[in-house]
């Protein structure tokens, strides 16, 4: 990592990067060296290795000494995001998955709000992407920059463009909560939900992140979510740190889970398959009937082969 990327500039606040990475070597190099691009100078990079068998070791050494590095024994994202926030020393804490990277001004344009806003206390961009051939893509949906006290509930109800790699929390705030430790599928929203609600957070309607698309991106598991569907539901629900305010969703919160499970079997060719999850979607929350982007997929699921 360069000289300038680890300079401290005495009026601008320590950002603490998290990056938890377990195999992906082949990605944390894009990922560290968009670290290195920043505008943003005042970084502590904490990468935490989630038990690799793979160079990443040798991809962290690579950028050099300032980059915290932590092994521990693979027990999943979570424990490695929360390793990180007990690490972390930064007044501001921003979170980036190995597999993805920041354009240069990512950090400096998060920051500014949160210098300029101190009632704000999570900060979060649009993102774009990046498919196998390097090339980037952004579809422009026409939001605009906007804050809100109940991002918490839009989050839940999958209205909200959010990626955890494009948010920045203040310091103390991250540090309240932990990722769940149980759950390998839908952790960050169960981390983020308690961020919302805790605090008003803040969306730059423009991208500062680039998602990379791949094979094994941890977004396109099936698996995941269909085991731990009815865990997340609960981890949210029935968590005492709401008070019961988030129980009015459980109808329409059960219902889009298994829609997002019918969704990704019926990408996945398992046409049979996504309909038994997409009947229960509708037992769970009749209404659902009426979203015809999935009633027009799961009639096409019966001209699926498998």
């Amino acid at each position: 990592m360069s000289e300038r990327t680890h300079a401290r500039a005495p009026d601008s606040p320590l950002i603490s990067v998290i990056i938890p990475t377990y195999n992906y070597g082949r990605h944390l190099g894009k990922a560290l060296g968009s670290l290195g691009e920043q505008t943003y100078r005042n970084l502590e990079i904490i990468v935490v290795d989630d038990g690799s068998t793979d160079d990443t070791r040798s991809v962290v050494a690579r950028f050099g000494p300032g980059i915290v590095y932590l092994y521990q024994e693979n027990r999943g994202v979570s424990a490695a995001r929360n390793a990180g926030l007990r690490r972390a020393a930064g007044e501001f804490i921003a979170f980036l998955d190995a597999d993805d990277y920041l354009l240069a001004d990512s950090l400096a344009a998060r920051a500014a709000i949160l210098q300029a806003r101190p009632d704000i206390g999570i900060v979060f961009t649009d993102t774009c992407s990046c498919d196998a051939e390097g090339n980037l893509r952004y579809r422009e949906k026409g939001g605009t920059d906007r804050e809100s006290d109940r991002f918490c509930e839009e989050l839940l109800l999958r209205h909200l463009r959010f990626q955890t790699s494009a948010a920045m929390v203040r310091g103390g705030l991250a540090k309240q909560f932990l990722f769940p430790e149980d759950l390998s599928n839908g952790e960050d929203i169960v981390y983020f939900a308690k961020v919302f609600f805790a605090a008003k957070g803040y969306f730059l309607a423009r991208p500062t992140v680039v998602n990379l698309h791949h094979e094994d991106s941890l977004r396109h598991r099936v698996d995941g979510t269909i085991r731990e569907g009815a865990a997340f539901i609960s981890a949210v629900l029935d968590d005492p740190y709401y008070g019961g305010a988030m129980e009015r969703l459980r109808k329409e919160l059960t219902s889009k889970r298994l829609l997002e499970v019918f969704r990704r079997l019926y990408f996945s060719g398992e046409g049979a398959r996504a309909r038994e999850y997409y009947i229960k979607a509708i037992a769970a929350r009749p209404a659902s009937l009426f979203k015809l982007n999935y009633l027009s997929k799961a009639i096409k699921s019966f001209f699926m082969s498998k």
